[in-house]
């Protein structure tokens, strides 16, 4: 079995875009329950999916942007209650995910076959942010890469 390499950079073409709900969603705040307010769980979590065909993207906007609606929090923004500075809560705006592209030198076939198994290197496949502090980025944010032909 091939070691793991260290994967190349993604190179973004252009700034990433916000995926808003399709229609209309209610505005107000919610809570977060106290188990998921909880100050030493207070990180993202990150998924990175490998699929070797291609997507439409446009289609895939347009699937986020009415999943959205339903699962509007997702499109809202996280932020500090006013009432209690330690506890969080969801802003349900409408905002929208951060949706980006990004281009990679390396196919989805030959990342499986040199790395099989996740390692740090991955994190390059996965956007990355310049904010501060978590509460800057949304709950959902959304990034497809591309094979550089």
């Amino acid at each position: 079995m091939l070691g793991s390499i260290d994967l190349p950079d993604c190179v973004y073409s252009k700034e990433p875009t916000f995926i808003s709900p399709i229609s209309p969603t209610p505005n107000h705040t919610l809570y977060l329950s106290n188990l998921d307010d909880q100050m030493f769980l207070r990180f993202s979590i990150k998924y990175l999916y490998i699929f070797t065909k291609s997507i439409n993207l446009e289609k895939l906007k347009y699937s986020l942007s009415r999943v959205l609606v339903d699962y509007y929090p997702l499109a809202g923004r996280l932020l500090k209650c006013p009432q209690n500075n330690h506890k969080l809560q969801v802003d349900c705006n409408g905002k929208g995910a951060i949706f980006a592209e990004a281009f990679l030198d390396l196919s989805a076939d030959e990342l499986l076959l040199v790395s099989n198994k996740p390692d740090k290197s991955w994190r390059k496949l996965l956007y990355k942010d310049e904010a501060q502090s978590f509460l800057d980025i949304p709950p959902l944010v959304v990034q497809v890469d591309y094979h550089i032909i």
